[in-house]
């Protein structure tokens, strides 16, 4: 559309390979090839945490596109506050951006690839997509019982060399996501079958005229509809139609283009605030978890850098919420025991200072105490917590407390 892209990450295609786990933006720019100065950059959700650090610093304005919202909302509206847009590809989850504090519109997936339609349909009703009971168990309860109800192909590979070719393309979803599927089945001319869902499914297309729903976690519904269409070809094939046409006339790449090129043509640096450094040590914490088992250094680095944005969050006069609070305990207990150190003890001390009439960081103050043998200062601050109880009771519930923290997030 007349800009100059360029992008970047670990993907082979990318135009520009990013040869390390997570990298600095500052790093980053001065990498860049030739003399690209971006006006702005777009961070395209892939289900992981941002591996570009340092962005809620950046001041080249910035927006984020969630995709994966249904699994990943509460760390996506946490990243939020690092940037000054937010595409959100499932729609009923907008509202969990609503503090953000940056403007937040709807950008529904789209057909990945412009693919021909066949007259030649060797298959009946097909669903591509991978059936693992480890990841999805309804899903495969789904599709073991539609196979006993109706012929169906259960497929993997690219869908354009598959979907073209058949007559009906099944959709079932993880958590009634409006995800690619639905658009890739009606630009190949294919009828897709979807169950009926949320996230503006029916707002962008009309059932039994685009598409045909069937009742979500009905097997039986979804097998008696697709028995029924496969036996009326003429129905089924002037849904499809009308399906392919809706899609090439609404949803492509170049229509979410327009879409996309409007907000960055307008995009506005968002006043720094100090939640962007809560939604830093979420992501941070995020990257800590993921990078655990095969990169330990980075798991380290990591957790480390997440503590900082914590106490930069303090630092800066951040009003914590309830939720925020239990992140960043987490956080904090989690270091101490992966890192080895007193790194998180000794902020968790500093959030006592700040708040000391919180019960839970006046907790694990006298917890870290104990653990570095401070008996007297241990004692003190158990009589000040509860008055008149013995300061072993105090201490067992301080223990408890911490204890139920780390089974959350260290040893799973």
């Amino acid at each position: 559309m007349g800009h100059e892209v360029l992008t970047c990450g670990m993907r082979p295609h990318l135009e520009y390979q990013i040869n390390q786990s997570v990298i600095h933006i500052d790093e980053l720019l001065n990498r860049l090839p030739g003399s690209f100065k971006p006006d702005c950059i777009v961070w395209l959700d892939h289900s992981g945490p941002v591996t570009i650090l340092g962005l809620e610093d950046c001041d080249i304005p910035k927006a984020l596109y969630s995709v994966d919202t249904h699994h990943h909302y509460a760390r996506h509206a946490a990243i939020a506050h690092c940037f000054d847009h937010v595409f959100v590809a499932q729609k009923d989850y907008i509202s969990h951006f609503a503090n953000c504090g940056a403007p937040v519109s709807w950008l529904p997936l789209w057909a990945s690839e412009y693919v021909e339609s066949s007259e030649d349909k060797k298959h009946g009703v097909v669903f591509v997509g991978t059936l693992d009971r480890k990841l999805n168990p309804a899903r495969v309860d789904f599709f073991e019982e539609i196979k006993r109800l109706i012929p169906i192909e259960v497929l993997q590979g690219h869908f354009p060399s598959i979907f073209p070719h058949a007559e009906i393309v099944l959709n079932q979803t993880v958590k009634g996501d409006l995800n690619f599927r639905v658009f890739e089945a009606m630009m190949c001319g294919a009828l897709l079958l979807t169950e009926s869902s949320g996230n503006g499914l029916l707002d962008l297309f009309e059932d039994s005229t685009h598409l045909v729903t069937y009742t979500p976690r009905d097997p039986k519904d979804a097998a008696e509809k697709a028995s029924r269409l496969i036996a009326d070809r003429e129905t089924s094939r002037r849904i499809a139609a009308a399906g392919r046409h809706e899609i090439l006339m609404r949803h492509t790449a170049k229509e979410r283009a327009k879409t996309v090129e409007q907000v960055l043509l307008n995009i506005k640096k968002r006043p720094a605030t100090p939640a962007r450094h809560i939604g830093a040590m979420i992501n941070l914490l995020s990257i800590s978890l993921y990078a655990e088992g095969e990169h330990p250094g980075l798991s380290k680095s990591s957790s480390t850098l997440a503590l900082q944005s914590a106490l930069r969050a303090l630092s800066e006069g951040h009003t914590f919420r309830d939720s925020e609070v239990e992140q960043i305990i987490k956080c904090a207990l989690r270091h101490d025991i992966l890192v080895g150190d007193t790194m998180g003890a000794a902020l968790i001390e500093r959030f006592y200072s700040a708040f000391p009439k919180a019960p839970i960081f006046a907790l694990l103050k006298l917890r870290s105490l104990l653990n570095s043998g401070r008996m007297t200062e241990a004692t003190s601050l158990s009589l000040e917590i509860a008055p008149g109880v013995a300061p072993q009771e105090t201490f067992a519930i301080a223990e408890r407390a911490a204890g139920a923290f780390i089974e959350q997030t260290v040893r799973k």
